[in-house]
């Protein structure tokens, strides 16, 4: 008397222990891929949608680590049109904005979080180089970090 369909249970096991195998294989390669994919936006996220400068604006990142560039360049009498912009997020800001401060020019911008806009600044008829500050993240005026210059020209 012949039997049907009692195959060998040794081969089918191994059967699914391969295929239990592979899909783990398979789960670990998704998970390392979207564990890469998070770190590199994560790493090289300030460079996406990074401005350019178009319209004569002055690109300014403002960041935690402070301005880029420090130093900024304007002509005595002139105005200076900033494009400043941030990717940094709320939580980590006071109030949730960056400011860009000078006492001695008394200028005062403020930008939110994730953000960017154009600013347009009277440059002073007095050549010379000027402090600015953010003071609302990483120590504030008191940190060196969170400093720039601006420097006017003849």
């Amino acid at each position: 008397m012949t039997r049907h369909g009692t195959g060998n249970p040794q081969r089918h096991r191994l059967t699914n222990e391969q295929n239990l195998g592979r899909w783990r294989g398979l789960a670990f390669s998704g998970v390392a891929a979207a564990v890469l994919l998070v770190g590199g936006v994560l790493a090289f996220g300030d460079f996406f949608g990074r401005p350019d400068g178009t319209a004569g604006a002055t690109p300014v990142r403002m960041s935690m680590a402070g301005f880029e560039p420090q130093l900024i360049h304007a002509r005595a009498g002139e105005e200076l049109a900033l494009e400043l912009w941030t990717t940094d997020a709320g939580p980590h800001l006071d109030g949730g904005v960056h400011t860009l401060i000078s006492d001695e020019l008394v200028i005062y911008e403020e930008l939110p979080a994730q953000s960017r806009r154009t600013v347009t600044l009277q440059m002073p008829t007095e050549p010379g180089t000027y402090d600015i500050y953010c003071d609302t993240c990483c120590g504030g005026k008191d940190s060196p970090s969170m400093h720039g210059r601006l420097h006017v020209a003849a």
